[in-house]
């Protein structure tokens, strides 16, 4: 039988014993890997240059000496955009959350979070490109709502096939949900989403779907089927 594919996980905290527990407990799913865990960002960032394995996705400590989750989220988006991240902070602040999200963070999530749902966001993040709980769609919604747009350049224009494939995003498709829906290869949508993230100036598939409700090519009442689907 052929051996489940695993999911390479990268850990960062300062706290010794929680970077252990944390350690345990994604080992102990068996579609995810600890390869690599590193006490602060610099730390984390000395290891990577020296690792030949890259890691899918980066649990991330929000508040460390040295250098901290925002400046290593930052560094990753430049280096090392391929790396997904999901910050854990005990911190659940509305601004922290957006601006995190804002600068290329796929989720954000409470220390004291349930195992289930610990293990769904990792998933959700790898496979989709993001994972927002009701209280994040709540914190977008009103961001929508009441805060200050971005609107479009002029000069961005999206093809017919690129209009579609963001609002299949939107929906939380994944690659090979969305090459089976509009008959192309996931290799495909992959460099259609890579494209879309260069003309939008997004992060990742969470600044995409940020992009589409403020930019009018998906409703803000997207956020109202998320909840319905979230309970």
């Amino acid at each position: 039988m052929k051996e489940a594919k695993k999911y390479k996980i990268a850990l960062v905290d300062d706290e010794s014993l929680f970077l252990q527990g944390l350690t345990m407990l994604v080992n102990n799913n068996e579609h995810l890997e600890v390869i690599l865990t590193a006490e602060n960002g610099s730390d984390l960032l000395t290891k990577l240059s020296e690792s030949e394995d890259i890691p899918d996705l980066l649990l991330c400590d929000l508040e460390m000496p040295v250098m901290n989750g925002v400046e290593v989220t930052k560094a990753l988006v430049s280096t090392y955009p391929q790396i997904k991240i999901v910050i854990l902070s005990s911190h659940y602040e509305p601004s922290l959350i957006l601006k995190m999200l804002e600068i290329g963070a796929s989720a954000f999530m409470p220390k004291n979070e349930k195992p289930d749902e610990f293990y769904l966001t990792i998933t959700n993040v790898i496979e989709k490109g993001f994972h927002y709980n009701n209280y994040i769609v709540q914190l977008i919604r009103e961001k929508m709502l009441f805060g200050t747009k971005k609107k479009a350049s002029n000069t961005v224009k999206l093809t017919a096939r690129e209009e579609e494939i963001l609002r299949l995003i939107c929906d939380q498709k994944t690659n090979k949900d969305i090459g089976e829906e509009i008959f192309i290869s996931p290799r495909t949508v992959e460099g259609h989403r890579n494209k879309l993230l260069e003309k939008t100036a997004s992060k990742n598939s969470a600044g995409l779907i940020i992009y589409a409700v403020e930019n009018g090519y998906y409703s803000v009442n997207i956020l109202n089927k998320w909840e319905k689907q979230l309970g």
